[in-house]
């Protein structure tokens, strides 16, 4: 089953965003996933908390939830926050 990171957040200092997202891939390395990113949202229903949004697929939850708490990302995650507003960021499975 195919595992997701989402994010949602609201840049302020985009040159610290720019280093949080080179610390972020460096962290990726090795491992099998894919993203979207997207920095033009169109709310369909509701105030969106934030303009950017991060979606991670990984292969399962293993690999998902093994990067994330992996040392390269957690030391990146302090950089994210000094970068962004930082709404929320999640974790699902697909159902299928």
């Amino acid at each position: 089953m195919a595992s997701y990171i989402l994010s949602v957040m609201q840049k302020h200092d985009l040159e610290k965003y720019a280093e949080y997202s080179a610390q972020g891939f460096v962290s990726l390395d090795g491992m099998a996933f894919e993203v979207t990113v997207s920095e033009g949202i169109e709310p369909l229903e509701g105030t969106p908390p934030g303009s950017s949004v991060v979606i991670m697929k990984f292969p399962d939850n293993d690999t998902a939830m093994r990067w994330y708490r992996s040392d390269a990302y957690q030391k990146a995650i302090p950089m994210r926050h000094a970068a962004a507003d930082t709404a929320f960021v999640v974790h699902f499975t697909d159902d299928k």
